[in-house]
Parts: C-alpha cells; sequence; structure tokens
C-alpha cells in the first residue's frame, strides 16, 4: 500500500541520503507514534489480549493473506499486458511476494515496488521498457488506491448514521449534498484554472489511462480484482481482531476498518506501523471494542502480513543461489 506519486518522491529523496539516514530516519515517525498511543492504553490488558492470541485463527489470517497477494500480481499482469509487456503470471505471482515482503521490512515502503520496477524491465531492452515498468507498477498501485479510498468514502459518510456516532438527520445530508456539491465546483474551478495545461495531460495520459483502465471492459476486471484484494485486506483485519477477542462485526469490518488502513498510505512508517496502530485505537472503539483490543487487532494483522509475505523468502534465495552459481561459472 502506498500513494505512487508520493512514493516515488519518498524513494528518490532516500536515494540520495546517507545510509544511516535511509535506515533510522524513516522509523523515527511511527515508533514515536506507536510509543505515544502505548503510553495513554492500558498495557496490560494489550499484553494480555496479544498473548491469548488463538494460534487457529491467526493460521486463518495468514491464509487470508494469500489472495492478497496473488490477486495484485494478476492486476500488476494485467495492467503489464495492457501497457505491451508480457508478464507471466507464475513470474508476476513471485514478484509480489518478494515486494511485499520488502516493502513490510525496508524504511520508505518504497522498495518492492522499485525492485518491482527493475527485475520487469529486464524482460525488454532500452529506457522505454523500463519507463513502461514503471508505469505498470504505480498504475496497479493507483487501481486498488482508488478501490480503497472509496471503500474509505464509503465508512466516513455511513459510519456516523450505522453506529449513531452523530445523530442523522436532515441536516447532516444537507451538510453532506453540500460537502459534494463543493468537492465539484473546486474541481470545475481548478480544471479552469489550468486551462491548456490540463489538455496536454488528457493528451499525453489520455490514452494511456483509457488503455489500462477503460478499454476492452478494463474498468470491470481492474474494479473486479481491487474490490477482492481490498476485501481480502478487510478479511484479514476482521480475523485479527477475532484471534484477540475483540470481534468486529460485519458493519465495524466493512465501514471502520477501511479508514484505519488508509492510515497506512502515508510515507512516514515502516510497513505503516504505528499509524496503523493509532488509527486503530482511535477508530474502532466506535464499533464496540476497547482501544486496548484494537491496538491489539492492529498489531496481530501487521504480524499475520508479515508471516503472509514470508514466501519472498524462496524467491530471494532462489536468486542468491543462482548468483553463486553463476560467479563460479
Amino acid at each position: 500500500m502506498g500513494l505512487p506519486g508520493v512514493r516515488v518522491r519518498q524513494f528518490q529523496l532516500l536515494s540520495a541520503m546517507p545510509a544511516w539516514c535511509r535506515t533510522i530516519l524513516p522509523l523515527v515517525p511511527g515508533v514515536a507514534i506507536l510509543i505515544a498511543v502505548v503510553s495513554m492504553l492500558d498495557r496490560g490488558q494489550v499484553l494480555d489480549r496479544l498473548g491469548q492470541a488463538d494460534p487457529l485463527v491467526f493460521a486463518l489470517a495468514v491464509l487470508s493473506v494469500q489472495p492478497q497477494i496473488v490477486l495484485s500480481a494478476l492486476r500488476w499482469r494485467f495492467t503489464s499486458r495492457r501497457l505491451g509487456q508480457q508478464l507471466p503470471a507464475r513470474r508476476a505471482i513471485g514478484e509480489y511476494y518478494l515486494a511485499s515482503l520488502l516493502n513490510q521490512v525496508l524504511p520508505g515502503g518504497v522498495a518492492g515496488d522499485a525492485v518491482r520496477v527493475v527485475r520487469a524491465a529486464r524482460e525488454g531492452e532500452g529506457d522505454r521498457w523500463t519507463g513502461r515498468a514503471g508505469q505498470a507498477v504505480v498504475l496497479d498501485r493507483l487501481s486498488g488506491q482508488l478501490v480503497l479510498f472509496t471503500a474509505a468514502g464509503i465508512g466516513l459518510l455511513a459510519a456516523p448514521f450505522v453506529f449513531g456516532v452523530t445523530p442523522p438527520g436532515g441536516a447532516g445530508l444537507l451538510v453532506l449534498l453540500a460537502a459534494v456539491a463543493g468537492l465539484v465546483v473546486v474541481g470545475w474551478v481548478v480544471l479552469r484554472l489550468l486551462g491548456d495545461r490540463a489538455a496536454r495531460f488528457r493528451r499525453a495520459f489520455g490514452p494511456l489511462l483509457a488503455e489500462v483502465f477503460v478499454r476492452r471492459r478494463a474498468w470491470a476486471i481492474q474494479g473486479a480484482l481491487s474490490l477482492a484484494v481490498v476485501l481480502s485486506y478487510l478479511a484479514t483485519f476482521a480475523l485479527a481482531a477475532s484471534a484477540v477477542g475483540a470481534p468486529l462485526g460485519l458493519a465495524g469490518t466493512l465501514l471502520l476498518v477501511p479508514l484505519v488502513l488508509l492510515s497506512m498510505l502515508l510515507p512516514v512508517s515502516v510497513g505503516g506501523w504505528g499509524l496503523r496502530e493509532a488509527a486503530a485505537a482511535a477508530i474502532l472503539p466506535i464499533a464496540g471494542i476497547t482501544a486496548g483490543g484494537a491496538f491489539a487487532a492492529s498489531v496481530i494483522y501487521g504480524i499475520a502480513s508479515l508471516v503472509g509475505a514470508l514466501p519472498g523468502l524462496l524467491l530471494l534465495a532462489r536468486h542468491a543461489i543462482g548468483g553463486r552459481r553463476r560467479a563460479a561459472a
């Protein structure tokens, strides 16, 4: 998970830093937030929930990570093929496992995506092919984020009515309609101000975006794959919450968990740690669980996601063995 443009700029900035800065700096915000949240919770309750986590339910959470990675890899393969790059399904899945693992354990959260670009570009020749590989990775991530943003938007609008956080009524509906109308007006004004720049953008990137997201039923394939991926995220979090004895229920999972996962898109932590736990402790009690239970659920979710991506180590081991054989030859 990550905002494509921000992630690319973050990767460029990190590459220009000394090695120790690249290692330490991305850890600071997430660790600081994690410490701050823990200091405000009942640490005994959190530790009890983590210590008593159901191993069977945790195993199911790890298993639910596999559809996330496999379906994401197939979406990436589809996007690459729309851009003229042939990527075998088996290789796409292996590369996505590796990328998912690297994004969770390395500072910056962009290492896995960078590796995907470099390794996919080797299938072709020249800078043009490298550009196509980069476009495929960025648009693949964009596809998933559009669905996640949509789910989070629905949750943001529906949660007050479902959980009774604020009293529903005509006034609330009028505020919602006014906000939507305001966004439409702001968008129109921005397009008018951009003028020729907006037209040049449409001419340069319009055909590319249409090929990836619109033409030949691409919208249906992209939407179905991204929706399935997001639903598997929600299933993993729901299982993690159940594992620590803090079940969220269907409404809590569908409406609130997307808001929690949205926090992971901010590129100021490693693997979303810290931000995700803070968001969970702040948001999920709306569903009737304690802040400590929400924090513990988020921790189990993070661990399950990491364990679920460990097959990426097999790809690393295979490359290491292949490299030694080539060196020996």
